[in-house]
């Protein structure tokens, strides 16, 4: 086995690290030796040993809803008068690259 020369940083509250670290010695062992037991499980499972928390989904009540949908319908809707507004992104590449004199206009053969 290679010595223990790496370091693991953890940042937690100094009551969260004084309440573990006095259980553990309770329990006969210390934070490093319950780090290094948690890598060993990883590496071995390649998975955590413990249910994984997953976010909760967002709910949005009515209310929330119907404001969002207010909000949008306030948006101010712009005209499609500009030069791009019926072009498809490749016409529009081709454009820019013509005004750059990077395309002639002509396709690739």
């Amino acid at each position: 086995m290679a010595t223990a020369d790496a370091m693991v940083t953890a940042r937690m509250s100094p009551e969260k690290k004084e309440m573990g670290n006095r259980i553990l010695e309770d329990l006969g062992t210390n934070a490093s030796q319950v780090i290094n037991q948690l890598y060993d499980l990883v590496i071995e499972k390649r998975a955590l040993p413990f249910p994984e928390a997953k976010p909760q989904p967002r709910t949005f009540s009515p209310q929330e809803i119907a404001e969002a949908k207010a909000w949008v319908q306030s948006l101010k809707v712009l005209p499609l008068d500009n030069h791009f507004a019926t072009m498809t992104d490749d016409e529009i590449r081709r454009e820019r690259l013509a005004s750059r004199g990077h395309f002639d206009g002509r396709e690739a053969q």
